[in-house]
Protein backbone atom coordinates (compact mmCIF):
# COMPACT_ATOMS: atom_id res chain seq x y z
CA UNK A 1 0.00 0.00 0.00
CA UNK A 2 1.18 3.42 -0.65
CA UNK A 3 0.70 6.00 1.49
CA UNK A 4 2.02 9.65 0.43
CA UNK A 5 4.08 11.64 3.06
CA UNK A 6 2.71 15.02 2.43
CA UNK A 7 -1.07 14.44 1.90
CA UNK A 8 -0.82 12.47 5.59
CA UNK A 9 0.77 15.41 7.06
CA UNK A 10 -1.46 17.98 6.04
CA UNK A 11 -4.45 15.65 7.22
CA UNK A 12 -3.05 15.44 10.88
CA UNK A 13 -2.19 19.18 10.60
CA UNK A 14 -5.86 19.77 9.42
CA UNK A 15 -7.31 17.83 12.22
CA UNK A 16 -4.93 19.21 14.64
CA UNK A 17 -5.63 22.95 13.74
CA UNK A 18 -9.39 21.85 13.56
CA UNK A 19 -9.66 20.56 17.09
CA UNK A 20 -7.61 23.36 18.47
CA UNK A 21 -10.33 25.80 16.92
CA UNK A 22 -13.45 23.37 18.65
CA UNK A 23 -11.47 23.00 21.84
CA UNK A 24 -10.25 26.84 22.08
CA UNK A 25 -12.95 28.62 20.01
CA UNK A 26 -15.99 26.81 20.30
CA UNK A 27 -17.50 30.10 22.06
CA UNK A 28 -17.18 31.90 18.52
CA UNK A 29 -18.56 28.58 16.21
CA UNK A 30 -21.95 28.47 18.32
CA UNK A 31 -24.36 31.63 18.10
CA UNK A 32 -27.99 31.90 18.94
CA UNK A 33 -30.06 35.03 19.49
CA UNK A 34 -33.53 35.22 20.91
CA UNK A 35 -36.39 38.31 20.55
CA UNK A 36 -39.44 39.15 21.56
CA UNK A 37 -41.73 41.94 21.20
CA UNK A 38 -45.52 43.10 22.20
CA UNK A 39 -48.14 44.96 20.93
CA UNK A 40 -51.53 46.36 22.40
CA UNK A 41 -52.65 46.34 26.01
CA UNK A 42 -50.56 43.76 28.22
CA UNK A 43 -51.79 42.53 31.20
CA UNK A 44 -49.26 40.51 33.05
CA UNK A 45 -50.68 37.13 34.80
CA UNK A 46 -49.53 38.92 38.64
CA UNK A 47 -51.83 42.03 38.17
CA UNK A 48 -54.56 39.36 36.51
CA UNK A 49 -54.42 36.99 39.38
CA UNK A 50 -55.09 40.13 41.96
CA UNK A 51 -58.63 40.76 40.57
CA UNK A 52 -61.23 39.09 42.84
CA UNK A 53 -64.87 39.03 41.96
CA UNK A 54 -67.40 39.69 44.08
CA UNK A 55 -64.69 42.58 45.79
CA UNK A 56 -62.41 44.17 43.29
CA UNK A 57 -64.23 47.54 41.78
CA UNK A 58 -64.13 48.99 38.46
CA UNK A 59 -62.29 52.10 39.39
CA UNK A 60 -59.38 49.75 40.33
CA UNK A 61 -59.36 47.59 37.09
CA UNK A 62 -58.81 50.35 34.94
CA UNK A 63 -56.66 52.45 37.37
CA UNK A 64 -54.49 49.49 37.46
CA UNK A 65 -54.99 47.67 33.81
CA UNK A 66 -55.49 50.55 31.42
CA UNK A 67 -58.11 51.76 29.04
CA UNK A 68 -59.28 48.77 27.81
CA UNK A 69 -58.86 47.14 24.23
CA UNK A 70 -63.42 47.20 23.50
CA UNK A 71 -66.07 47.76 26.08
CA UNK A 72 -69.68 45.26 25.24
CA UNK A 73 -72.97 46.49 26.93
CA UNK A 74 -74.40 43.46 28.37
CA UNK A 75 -78.38 43.26 28.64
CA UNK A 76 -78.89 42.41 32.24
CA UNK A 77 -76.86 46.18 32.56
CA UNK A 78 -73.65 44.49 33.09
CA UNK A 79 -70.21 44.55 31.04
CA UNK A 80 -67.32 43.20 29.59
CA UNK A 81 -64.16 45.22 29.38
CA UNK A 82 -61.84 43.87 27.00
CA UNK A 83 -57.98 43.98 26.74
CA UNK A 84 -55.71 42.33 23.64
CA UNK A 85 -52.17 42.20 22.58
CA UNK A 86 -50.12 40.19 20.27
CA UNK A 87 -46.68 38.60 21.15
CA UNK A 88 -44.41 37.78 18.67
CA UNK A 89 -41.25 35.64 19.69
CA UNK A 90 -38.58 35.03 17.38
CA UNK A 91 -35.35 33.13 17.26
CA UNK A 92 -32.66 32.06 15.61
CA UNK A 93 -28.86 29.81 16.37
CA UNK A 94 -26.48 28.96 13.69
CA UNK A 95 -23.19 26.37 14.21
CA UNK A 96 -20.36 27.90 12.37
CA UNK A 97 -20.27 26.92 8.47
CA UNK A 98 -22.38 23.63 9.67
CA UNK A 99 -26.24 24.29 10.26
CA UNK A 100 -28.21 28.10 10.47
CA UNK A 101 -32.43 27.68 12.12
CA UNK A 102 -35.02 30.21 12.18
CA UNK A 103 -38.18 30.29 13.77
CA UNK A 104 -41.27 33.23 14.60
CA UNK A 105 -44.12 32.40 16.56
CA UNK A 106 -46.89 35.05 16.71
CA UNK A 107 -49.64 34.50 19.84
CA UNK A 108 -52.62 36.17 20.47
CA UNK A 109 -53.74 36.53 24.20
CA UNK A 110 -57.19 38.94 25.57
CA UNK A 111 -58.07 39.52 29.12
CA UNK A 112 -61.71 39.64 30.23
CA UNK A 113 -63.28 41.40 32.90
CA UNK A 114 -66.75 41.13 33.59
CA UNK A 115 -68.50 43.97 35.82
CA UNK A 116 -72.21 44.48 37.42
CA UNK A 117 -72.87 47.61 39.60
CA UNK A 118 -69.44 48.61 39.40
CA UNK A 119 -67.89 45.18 40.81
CA UNK A 120 -66.18 42.34 39.23
CA UNK A 121 -68.54 39.47 38.80
CA UNK A 122 -65.89 37.47 36.55
CA UNK A 123 -62.08 37.54 34.97
CA UNK A 124 -60.90 35.02 32.41
CA UNK A 125 -58.03 35.29 29.98
CA UNK A 126 -57.86 33.42 26.67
Amino acid sequence: MFINHNVSVRFVLAAVLFSGILAFGSGCLISSNSHATRSGTYVSENTFAQIRPGQTSEDWVRATLGTPTSETVLRDGGRILKWSYSEHHESSGAVFLIFGGHSEKDTDHTAFVELHDGVVTRAWRT
